[in-house]
């Protein structure tokens, strides 16, 4: 089951009764406007297994976000629990298999610090109307996130 649960934001419960919500929260990191931080929180901390419906309602809200072409979706993968390198295989195995990738640029950060590594996707559409705009802002925000780790 799908319901609204804010402007950016949409709860579903698994066939194995696991809650999920998943949503979209405006990232001013980036740019000052349409980019949006996309994420994906369970009520309760358990290992998550490959389930299609859970890619499927993911793939459908995120298609659904991108019917507007001028947003930006950053993804950052949590890190509270060392699984952040797992999330990051997930998020890339459900975009390797959305049926219409060709029509969207994604570009993977991954940075470590310490002995801790930190991953990021950003997704927008080729058609985006802010396109290179949006592509030099991206790359100004990765060179100063670098700059500061040096």
């Amino acid at each position: 089951m799908l319901e609204s649960t804010g402007m950016y934001s949409f709860t579903f419960v698994t066939e194995q009764g696991k809650k999920y919500e998943i949503g979209f929260i405006q990232d001013l990191m980036i740019s000052d406007e349409g980019v949006y931080q996309f994420f994906i929180t369970t009520e309760d901390q358990f290992k998550t297994v490959l389930d299609k419906i859970i890619q499927q309602t993911v793939l459908v809200i995120i298609e659904e976000f991108f019917k507007n072409e001028g947003v930006v979706l950053d993804y950052i993968c949590a890190i509270e629990d060392h699984r952040q390198a797992s999330r990051d295989r997930m998020f890339q195995l459900w975009y390797a298999n959305s049926l219409e990738k060709e029509h969207y640029c994604m570009r993977n950060i991954s940075v470590k610090i310490d002995e801790t590594e930190y991953f990021s996707s950003v997704i927008m559409r080729n058609d985006n109307p802010r396109f290179n705009a949006m592509t030099e802002a991206i790359d100004r925000f990765i060179q100063d996130f670098q700059d500061k780790l040096k």
